[in-house]
């Protein structure tokens, strides 16, 4: 259990949170089983392992919304959160008590003192934070994912990243030109919208400039933020994105390594073509400088990285074998129309806008089934009898998952219990 640290209420980061608490949120992404799926796709756990007896730290919890959720979804694993601002834990463990939760614990302190159990988590998440602390916090983070985690445990870390997020931090330094002194919260937050509402109207008149409806994207995914959010994401003292090179050096000096990502597709340089990645070969970057490199190709804002420490030796490539341990599950969508030929090719979408379109066959089988029932873990030998009354054979089957793991479409599962 982490120890309450010494909290300054002279710190004006701290003020802002205990006075306008910020609005909580669950990430899907950073679902527990989801992570131990990983964590066993990458040799870090043993594939029958269970969620059961886990241990998860959350570094910046907020009111713990996410860990409460979690801890309803996985009651056999043990959830700590922390967090400065006292208000935000105030609320959480009101909420703890009213659903009578006995697995999630909320602590107030500030990351910069507080002491944790040397390696005793199997997860630890932080989201939310990373971009938005000074220097000294976002370094306590990454010695306290270290100090914290378990062997082979795993951190899984969400932060803002360069090129993507450059024009919406110029957008962010225009509402800061006008943001006045001595302003309430809410005046702050009226201005901005207003000064939002211009941009996106002088966007919609010269809607055939392609830097227009650029811009006028980022203005509207900055509409959609709720205000509270809106005065610590956009209007906050400290908004510090870096580029995936910078984090990867500094988490190093920190004693973590870079694993992969919670969205596994979004690290492949298949779609780049024959050209590109002809030239790509050329350069002979290593692994990491290639995750850079796609940076800047699909100009990513964003990254939820999965770290392990520097002493542990995960397997980088998918064991053909390893699969047929492991449980899988998709969010992705069937959207293949009602009227559509026999003959044509499946379609799937998901959530984030990508589309997929999978002929007959093996690939098509898999992804109906897993999509009838999205979310829902299947085990491989479910899997394997089903598709083999279909007349699919287990190296398909095999194959197929492999490749889809590998894309992001399927996702390895761990079981609740």
């Amino acid at each position: 259990m982490a120890e309450e640290g010494t909290r300054s209420a002279a710190d004006p980061l701290q003020q802002s949170y205990d006075e306008t608490p910020y609005q909580d949120q669950s990430f899907p992404q950073f679902d527990v089983a989801r992570l131990l799926g990983f964590a066993q796709l990458f040799g870090l756990a043993d594939p029958t392992r269970t969620c059961e007896g886990l241990r998860v730290l959350d570094l910046g919890c907020a009111s713990g919304l996410h860990l409460r959720d979690q801890a309803r979804r996985y009651p056999g694993t043990r959830f700590v959160g922390i967090d400065f601002a006292q208000s935000e834990i105030d609320i959480g463990r009101k909420a703890i008590a009213n659903d009578g939760l006995d697995n999630v614990e909320l602590i107030a302190a500030d990351l910069r003192t507080v002491e944790l159990e040397a390696e005793g988590h199997d997860l630890i998440l932080c989201h939310g934070i990373f971009s938005w602390v000074p220097d000294d916090v976002k370094e306590r983070i990454l010695l306290l994912c270290r100090q914290g985690l378990a062997p082979r445990g795993m951190a899984a870390i969400a932060y803002l990243t360069y090129p993507g997020w450059k024009q919406r931090e110029a957008v962010r330094e225009l509402l800061a030109m006008r943001d006045r002194p001595g302003r309430t919260p809410e005046e702050r937050v009226r201005e901005s919208a207003l000064m939002l509402r211009f941009l996106q109207a002088g966007c919609a008149a010269a809607d055939s400039d392609p830097h227009a409806r650029s811009l006028k994207a980022v203005v509207e995914s900055m509409q959609q933020t709720s205000s509270n959010a809106f005065l610590h994401d956009e209007l906050g003292e400290i908004h510090d994105p870096c580029y995936f090179m910078q984090f990867v050096e500094w988490a190093a000096e920190c004693g973590l390594q870079y694993l992969t990502e919670t969205d596994l597709g979004s690290m492949t340089a298949e779609g780049l073509g024959a050209s590109a990645g002809g030239l790509l070969a050329q350069l002979d970057a290593d692994f990491l400088e290639t995750q850079q490199l796609l940076d800047f190709v699909v100009n990513r804002s964003g990254r939820s990285s999965l770290m392990v420490r520097d002493d542990a030796d995960p397997v980088r490539s998918i064991r053909i074998d390893a699969l047929e341990a492991l449980r899988f599950a998709t969010g992705w969508w069937n959207v293949t129309p009602l009227n559509a030929p026999v003959d044509a090719p499946g379609r799937f979408e998901n959530d984030l806008g990508r589309s997929l379109q999978v002929d007959e066959g093996t690939p098509r089988w898999l992804l109906s089934r897993l999509t009838a029932d999205r979310e829902v873990s299947v085990p491989f030998d479910v899997l394997s009898q089903e598709a083999g009354e279909q007349g699919i054979t287990c190296d398909e089957l095999l194959s197929t998952l492999a490749a889809f793991v590998v894309q992001g479409v399927v996702e390895p599962r761990a079981a609740a219990v």
